[in-house]
């Protein structure tokens, strides 16, 4: 548990996850998100919602891409490679026309 607690405490200390505590997103909420898909990801798939906030996303996103207006579900992480924005761990991904 101690070296869990110290891996968890060295990522924060590096950065990785702070789009989450930046954003002021609750890890670990469930949230429902509609925009559209850009290359503006460093590490992962970002999305730019329809008020501007910026998302990305880890997981199973076949059959979409950039360009592509989406609704995402999913959780908020509450640790994240993806190095910007709030990190949505996605359970389900929705082209929309």
């Amino acid at each position: 548990m101690r070296m869990i607690s110290l891996l968890l405490g060295s990522l924060v200390a590096l950065g990785i996850g702070a789009g989450v505590a930046a954003a002021g997103a609750e890890p670990g909420r469930h949230v429902t998100v509609v925009g559209t898909l850009t290359d503006e990801g460093v590490e992962c798939q970002a999305l730019r919602a329809r008020n501007g906030k910026l998302y990305t996303l880890t997981g199973n996103l076949s059959g979409v891409q950039s360009g592509d207006r989406v609704r995402v579900r999913g959780r908020v992480a509450e640790v994240s490679f993806c190095m910007q924005g709030v990190t949505i761990e996605v359970t389900r991904v929705k082209e929309l026309r």
